[in-house]
């Protein structure tokens, strides 16, 4: 009985361990152990009962001589591995597997094979043996490791264990996804940035930002494009980030632009406010209103303060205005520093030109601030007061008035296409070396235009002449007629004494001028500049000098009336008037203002002292003293300046 047993026992298949999660490809990762000797018991012998003839029994845990999860499988690569009597014949297991079967690892203690993939990540309801338990039949090996790569709880395991590596090394797949996501929110900020910085620097240089046609065919597609474009050239990540975006993540359409300029006028807001409010600095408002170049009404806010110690003036806002009404200027002023919630207890002042509209004491936008800002003192600035004193001057007399007509008119007559261009031409021709220049404007808004016109006129005297000579012999009537009439208002005495006379004049006045819009100057320093300027006029009054200034302006007129040959003394002589006989024993005080023609030397000294009394006139009616009072008593509290003076703290002076 026992021998047929042994005999079936011999004939019969030995039950195959369900296999698990096989190949983990690892092919960079295998450990070989060369030629380890074995340190386990000498072969087993052939006969003994004792040796298992199925696989390893099931353990309660694997052995502790197998790699861990992130390590190479364990596959050492003994001289001689055990023996197991399977079926009557010694078999061992071979190194040669580890090649054949990637995912195999051989446990030295267990003298058993196990993948690696499904012992760390075992199936649930399938035979657990190359998982855990270690297989043994070296006789099946191979057809159990085939069906085990086949597996799909094997396939499983492997990608698990791929997908623990990666996640290790590149994070999860959650993580992966937010780095992705990082990197582009990063690419597409530097992107923006440089569109940033082109719109800034479009800004800073006062350019347009658009051109008339942005579609990709047109040839000029405005400047941000265009510079965007330049700009990329030297920077291969922004033009394949270009070539990348879809088109309609460019960052460069209108409205993202205006977005971008929108965010940057916000922050710099914020860092006005952040300046005023955590100093709690005393400030002043000031506003002007203006036209742009669309004829349309726009009203500049700036706030003065001081931070740090220094006076500073920013620019707050540009805002259209339709409404010209004192309540309407104010809601706007209002609505422009609400953003910034300054303190109304810590204006100071208001500085507005002196318009009705803006200085009226009932009605008036400085009257009607006074209720949101009780503190506030209104000034009327000082700039606009010298440009009044300016225009005011320029239509004092027939004289005066006719020669900045004449310099309009010869302003217009020289920027027609034509006769331009011939302009220019002349320059050229007469000095080679001298840069071209243009006529200027002479307008009462633009503070600048009445000086750079007379300058320009007196510069390009010998090139204006010329052309007008030239024109005046045209077969076109109409530009014959014009040009005579100017050549016959500019070739006289009066017209150059009155062209070196005002560009004296305008080079004591510019300095004023252009230090009145200083944003650090103190009003001190405004008031010195104003009482320089008076000084200065009154030394041009004097004639007790023999070397004066109107024995100057008139040696330098005989000098350029000699050089173009210019001998008529004004248009016209008129005619003789009688004097009535009940004036005719009268002594004249002063002009009526009735246009005299020039004569003589002595009509034009007569020329110039008019023209010196009423600018000081004027200077003395909108600057006077007893108006300085406040001002001092302000500049005087200040100890480290020069301006300290104790009288000064108690002036008499009316504040209301």
């Amino acid at each position: 009985m026992s021998k047929q047993t042994s005999l079936s026992s011999f004939f019969n298949k030995p039950k195959r361990s369900k296999l698990e999660d096989t190949d983990v490809d690892n092919d960079n990762a295998v450990i070989i152990v060369n030629k380890l000797s074995s340190s386990t018991s000498a072969t087993p012998d052939a006969t003994s009962s004792t040796l298992p003839t199925t696989p390893a029994s099931q353990p309660s845990s694997p052995p502790a001589d197998l790699s861990a999860l992130l390590e190479p499988a364990t596959q050492p690569d003994l001289k001689e591995f055990p023996r197991t009597v399977i079926n009557g014949k010694a078999r061992s297991f071979s190194a040669k597997w580890y090649k054949e079967f990637r995912f195999l690892e051989y446990s030295i203690s267990k003298d058993a094979v196990f993948c690696k993939a499904c012992r760390h990540f075992p199936p649930e309801m399938q035979d657990r043996g190359l998982a855990l338990n270690g297989y043994r039949d070296w006789k099946h090996l191979r057809q159990a490791c085939e069906r085990h790569n086949a597996c799909k709880y094997h396939l499983n395991a492997v990608e698990k264990l791929r997908g623990f590596r990666i996640s290790q090394t590149s994070g999860s797949v959650v993580s992966q996804m937010n780095r992705d996501m990082d990197s582009l929110v990063n690419k597409n900020r530097e992107h923006i940035k440089v569109v940033l910085d082109v719109l800034l620097f479009c800004a800073k240089q006062n350019i347009p930002l658009r051109g008339h046609r942005e579609t990709d065919e047109a040839v000029n597609r405005g400047n941000v494009i265009e510079l965007f474009k330049f700009v990329s050239q030297f920077d291969p990540q922004i033009e394949q980030r270009l070539a990348q975006i879809p088109k309609n993540a460019t960052m460069l359409s209108p409205e993202v632009q205006n977005d971008l300029l929108e965010a940057a006028a916000t922050l710099l807001l914020r860092n006005i406010k952040s300046e005023i409010n955590n100093n709690s600095a005393f400030y002043a408002i000031i506003a002007d209103e203006y036209k742009d170049q669309a004829k349309r009404e726009l009203l500049a806010v700036c706030i003065r303060y001081i931070h740090n110690g220094i006076i500073t003036e920013r620019a707050v806002g540009f805002v259209a205005i339709e409404d010209m009404s004192a309540t309407a200027i104010s809601r706007k002023i209002l609505e422009v520093i609400e953003p910034l919630q300054l303190d109304p207890s810590l204006c100071v002042g208001f500085s507005f030109d002196g318009a009705a509209v803006m200085s009226g004491n009932k009605g008036g936008v400085q009257a009607i601030l006074k209720e949101t800002f009780p503190r506030a003192v209104y000034i009327h600035c000082n700039s606009h007061r010298l440009n009044l004193v300016l225009a005011t001057v320029s239509k004092s007399s027939v004289h005066v008035s006719t020669f900045f007509e004449t310099l309009n008119s010869l302003h217009s007559f020289m920027t027609g296409s034509s006769r331009h261009a011939r302009f220019l031409e002349m320059q050229k021709e007469l000095n080679p070396t001298r840069q071209s220049l243009e006529l200027e404007r002479s307008t009462d808004v633009r503070w600048s235009s009445k000086s750079g016109s007379v300058k320009k006129v007196l510069t390009l005297l010998d090139a204006v002449l010329e052309v007008l000579s030239e024109y005046g012999d045209s077969a076109n009537s109409q530009t014959r007629l014009e040009a005579q009439s100017l050549a016959h208002q500019i070739e006289t005495k009066k017209f150059i004494f009155l062209l070196v006379t005002f560009a004296k004049l305008f080079d004591i006045t510019d300095f004023a001028t252009k230090g009145l819009q200083s944003p650090t100057l103190s009003i001190v320093d405004c008031i010195d500049l104003i009482e320089s300027v008076k000084e200065s006029f009154i030394g041009l009054r004097d004639h007790s000098q023999p070397q004066n200034e109107f024995g100057k302006v008139l040696s330098l007129t005989d000098d350029l009336t000699k050089k173009h040959e210019i001998t008529l003394w004004d248009v016209t002589t008129g005619r003789a008037r009688r004097v009535p006989a009940r004036i005719s024993e009268s002594i004249v005080m002063s002009a009526i203002g009735n246009r005299q023609a020039v004569r003589n030397d002595e009509d034009l000294k007569l020329l110039w002292d008019e023209i010196l009394d009423r600018q000081l006139a004027e200077l003395a009616s909108r600057f006077q003293d007893d108006q300085y009072g406040i001002m001092k008593a302000a500049a005087a509290c200040r100890p480290p300046t020069g301006t300290f003076e104790k009288a000064l703290l108690h002036p008499r002076c009316d504040v209301n």
